[in-house]
């Protein structure tokens, strides 16, 4: 026989051998272990091992007394305010013969000699289990349903204050609600002997937050229209627009889309009907009126040196805008686009006041050129003459007042330009004159000395 030949059956012999011992081992420790819990195996660092069904029940009860129904569950909130519950407003309870079953399971599944590598490890590092409990989890939702009004706190969007044309930036707030399911699951996952649950909450996120504002220090432009307040309707698309681009923040290179921001002028976007032009005429429409939104914000855009991208003018003077300084819409076919071309921010503000749009652009100094156009009136007042006529039919002394006249007055209006404040440019765009027209005033016949009527 030779060596090779030798030390295979030597091998075959010694893997015999140590397969019989496994086995044998593992009946062993199976026999002696039978209906008991292996050493190692633990719930909730109390150690169970060689205790049979009874004993460890007994054993867990003892150590880990579970609250009867009187007792309080505190619920905390983030401030650290608790809220006390009662264990039994849930039903909560602990199931020590469940838990005691999951362990013996356990032991006897490691034990057999398909599982070596699990008794090897159950016995040499352990096995902690937590104390199965249960409670009323629709008892527990509605408690936290009541809970949950207290605790709700909206977001509120960081707001830019107009100071002059410096702004102040007031942070933003993160909102909050109580979050159900999430806290079901914190109590279920707590330690037995923790009588405090963390109340969970979802995290709302402002639409705005301060540091969208960054590097927005001033007010770059501002232009401002005015309108007839007496178009109940197209007051109203007036003010829809107004809202739905104010605050709107574009970042550097973003590029803003008028008719993305407004939507559909539809009914069933809240657009009433009111007059717009369309081939040349006035036509009811829905959202009528938007386009003075349009046209003061292009104004605005074109005051802070802003790239315009698009821009169509209406078919007819618009009486709310300078000629050829006005913007149109039409459903999606023409739209007004411009380009943040700065290297900030810019931020959007358009408000209504006392029958004006008001529309401002905020950005940085530095990134783009602040410019403000204003409208500046002279005023020239030629009084009005005084004129006298007798009046034969009224009685001596009487005077009537027939025209009540009116100052003639020249009226120059300029397109102010001003640049960081100082003026760079003045325009006249218009030059009313209108003449005086004399007071008329009738007086009685006059009285002689003699007390008589003077012819």
């Amino acid at each position: 026989m030779n060596k090779l030949k030798l030390t295979s059956i030597v091998t075959l012999a010694l893997g015999i051998q140590l397969l019989v011992s496994i086995s044998l081992s593992s009946a062993a420790v199976k026999f002696y272990y039978q209906d008991t819990i292996l050493p190692g195996i633990s719930v909730q660092g109390i150690e169970l091992g060689g205790l049979n069904y009874p004993e460890a029940v007994e054993k867990l009860t003892q150590a880990l007394p579970w609250p009867d129904p009187e007792s309080l569950l505190l619920l905390v909130d983030p401030d650290g305010q608790p809220t006390n519950i009662r264990y039994g407003d849930i039903q909560y309870q602990a199931d020590y013969g469940l838990t005691v079953k999951r362990a013996l399971e356990l032991s006897e599944q490691a034990t057999s000699w398909k599982n070596l590598f699990h008794l090897l490890s159950t016995l040499r590092n352990g096995r902690d289990f937590p104390l199965i409990r249960s409670f009323d989890t629709t008892a527990f939702d509605k408690i936290l349903q009541h809970l949950a009004a207290r605790y709700h706190q909206t977001p509120r969007n960081a707001q830019l204050i107009l100071n002059g044309d410096s702004v102040t930036i007031v942070q933003d707030i993160k909102g909050r609600s109580l979050d159900n399911a999430a806290t079901i699951k914190q109590l279920m996952d707590s330690p037995v002997q923790e009588h405090r649950v963390n109340l969970q909450f979802t995290i709302m996120e402002p639409q705005i937050r301060a540091v969208d504002y960054q590097g927005i220090n001033s007010r770059l432009a501002i232009f401002v229209t005015q309108f007839d307040s007496s178009n109940q309707a197209r007051v109203h698309n007036i003010l829809l627009a107004s809202q739905l681009i104010n605050n709107v923040i574009l970042q550097p290179k973003e590029l803003f889309s008028l008719n993305k921001a407004l939507g559909p002028r539809s009914q069933q976007n809240g657009y009433l009907q009111a007059p717009v032009i369309i081939n040349n005429k006035l036509v009811p429409d829905y959202g009528g009126g938007v386009c003075q939104v349009g046209t003061t914000l292009y104004n605005s855009v074109l005051l802070a040196g802003l790239t315009v991208v698009e821009r169509v003018p209406h078919s007819l003077p618009v009486p709310y805008a300078p000629v050829g300084k006005d913007a149109t819409l039409a459903g999606d076919l023409i739209d007004f686009k411009f380009l943040n071309n700065t290297k900030f921010p810019i931020l959007i503000n358009s408000q209504i006041q006392q029958g004006k749009v008001l529309v401002s652009i905020f950005g940085h100094r530095e990134g783009a050129t602040s410019r403000l156009i204003k409208i500046a009136t002279e005023r020239t007042v030629t009084k009005a003459s005084r004129e006298y006529i007798e009046q034969p039919t009224l009685s001596p002394g009487q005077m009537r007042v027939q025209h009540p006249g009116r100052d003639g007055y020249q009226l120059k209006t300029y397109e102010v330009t001003l640049e960081n404040g100082k003026e760079v440019q003045r325009q006249l765009i218009s030059n009313n004159v209108v003449e005086p027209k004399a007071e008329i005033i009738a007086v009685g016949p006059k009285v002689n000395t003699k007390g008589t009527v003077k012819k």
